[in-house]
């Protein structure tokens, strides 16, 4: 399709899941992940001396994965640059700090439970949450009448 000025508009770009993400991910590549953020998170526990705030057994518990490979992309996108562009300041390393790390560090104690996590060992229990009855009767009644109907299941 041409655009007003005659040239080729923008083709639609194909997207794909990320290389975090994990419910995407072949076997392969959610082992890779693994090695990645384990190394990465140790670094980041030794660094940051996090000591208690991420306990030795995060990799136990799902809600700390999800947000350490979050933080691992934003530390990648921060920290990585073009070769051309090695020797130039950036305030992305800064703000990685400021709007990424600490809020997540602070968040990491009210999504995850670590009361039962000690030095030596995890007793964490991961719980299957459930979705009440009605969900697909729910979305059927949207489908049947055709709007975008939310909330009240009515």
């Amino acid at each position: 399709m041409d655009d007003e000025y005659g040239g080729r508009a923008a083709e639609e770009t194909e997207t794909v899941a990320s290389r975090y993400a994990w419910r995407e991910l072949s076997l392969s590549d959610a082992v890779a992940l693994w090695k990645e953020l384990a190394e990465w998170a140790d670094w980041l526990r030794h660094r940051y001396q996090l000591g208690s705030r991420v306990p030795p057994c995060w990799w136990q518990h799902e809600v700390v994965v999800e947000e350490l490979t979050a933080l691992m992309a934003a530390h990648t996108a921060a920290y990585s640059v073009p070769a051309e562009q090695r020797d130039l300041a950036r305030e992305d390393m800064a703000a990685w700090h400021t709007q990424w790390l600490w809020p997540t560090i602070e968040r990491l104690t009210r999504i995850s439970d670590f009361s039962a996590c000690r030095p030596t060992g995890c007793r964490y229990q991961r719980h299957r949450q459930t979705t009440l009855d009605g969900l697909r009767d729910h979305i059927d009644r949207i489908a049947t009448r055709g709007d975008r109907a939310t909330g009240n299941g009515s």
